[in-house]
């Protein structure tokens, strides 16, 4: 039987499977975790935002930030903090170690999650459904750019109407 040391640590494979420069997601224990490498240094941070619980293990690195792809929060990728100004915006950190050419993580977070208050968005309101036919408006706020590029619920928002519009024009132009 393993003692409770060797059980508190998780192995995530060869670090040749997390290569310097980019972000990969793992998972430790129950969780997700993001990982980084750089200077040959791993990083190991919480693999879900502080915002609205993207997917930080499929986001980018800028300089020593975790950037989420959802919305561009910023998490140091070591140490879990918020990027200069937004400190108090923590996600958990992991300590890592390299054995026998593979990446540990201690399944057991080092710090913990804080989210810091922010100001609501402008654009934020309650949802209420008021009488009447269903309306449908499609906006996307996440951030898709060249550098954060992902699927678009607005577009999938679109695609039925658009497709199922054809098909019937089409039958009543042939019925006609």
């Amino acid at each position: 039987m393993s003692s409770p040391e060797a059980q508190a640590w998780q192995d995530l494979g060869p670090v040749e499977a997390f290569p310097a420069g980019e972000v990969r997601e793992a998972t430790a224990g129950k969780g997700k975790v993001a990982i980084s490498c750089k200077d040959g240094k791993f990083g190991v941070i919480s693999g879900v935002c502080n915002h609205v619980g993207g997917p930080l293990g499929e986001g980018r690195l800028d300089s020593e930030y975790v950037v989420c792809p959802w919305h561009n929060w910023k998490f140091h990728r070591s140490t879990g903090q918020g990027e200069p100004g937004f400190e108090q915006d923590c996600v958990p950190s992991y300590e890592s170690k390299v054995e026998g050419g593979h990446l540990w993580v201690r399944v057991q977070a080092a710090t913990q999650r804080h989210k810091a208050p922010h100001e609501r968005h402008p654009l934020a309101r309650p949802v209420v459904r008021e009488s009447g036919p269903i309306r449908v408006a499609g906006i996307s706020t996440t951030a898709m750019d060249a550098a954060n590029p992902r699927y678009s619920t607005s577009d999938a928002l679109l695609e039925y109407p658009l497709n199922t519009a054809r098909p019937m024009a089409m039958r009543r132009a042939s019925s006609g």
